[in-house]
């Protein structure tokens, strides 16, 4: 009975996360948004002093251990997804790598300081062996993080992501439900901004230019 409680205790934890992040979303865009940063296409500034994402060990798609302080001096584009996904997910993957292209295109320099990322939200499935194709199938620069159960359920409580595991198809194969927020975290690992499921790749690739180019002068 103790190992099924602490599961659920950790998805009761992670729900309620999200619930207070879709909260705070609303407040903000009903009071008219965060003051010193304009919003671009897409965009969603949560409300100031919310804290999102946090200290992480997880294991990428080449087998290698990672923690937050692998990226320090990068921004990261993150979204938390699953290989099985049979649409969202490869669109938002999609989104993120044009808009790295996109950035590329106007400032290779830029380009190169945002690292893309997908935090598994299945790692039953998602082996290092699975998103060693998988996630430079999108982009050659995306990294692809999985790890055990705990260290899932921690990362995504940590930026208040919502997942859990949904249909089952059938005997073998089923879906996850997750929140779609795509994440972008700063070279010092702080929250920067999100964006909106959805939002195109010339959206995040004009945010992504204006929040590296800000970084420059500060």
């Amino acid at each position: 009975m103790q190992r099924k409680t602490i599961p659920l205790i950790g998805a009761m934890l992670a729900a309620l996360a999200a619930i207070g992040l879709a909260a705070l979303v609303v407040w903000n865009q009903l009071s008219g948004g965060s003051d010193g940063v304009a919003r671009g296409d897409g965009e969603t500034l949560v409300a100031p002093g919310l804290e999102v994402g946090g200290a992480f060990e997880l294991t990428n798609h080449k087998g290698e251990t990672v923690t937050q302080d692998t990226f320090q001096g990068q921004f990261l584009l993150v979204y938390f997804g699953y290989s099985s996904c049979p649409d969202v997910c490869p669109t938002e993957l999609a989104s993120m790598a044009a808009a790295i292209d996109i950035l590329a295109e106007r400032d290779a320099a830029a380009a190169e300081k945002v690292t893309p990322v997908l935090i598994t939200i299945d790692p039953a499935r998602d082996t290092v062996d699975v998103l060693k194709d998988y996630a430079p199938a999108f982009h050659p620069r995306l990294v692809g993080l999985t790890g055990s159960d705990e260290a899932i359920e921690a990362v995504a409580r940590k930026f208040r992501v919502y997942y859990g595991r949904g249909q089952q198809i059938d005997d073998e194969f089923y879906l996850m439900n997750h929140s779609g927020y795509v994440y972008l975290m700063g070279p010092d690992g702080g929250f920067v901004t999100m964006f909106n499921g959805g939002t195109a790749p010339e959206s995040i690739a004009n945010a992504l230019q204006r929040y590296v180019a800000a970084a420059k002068t500060s």
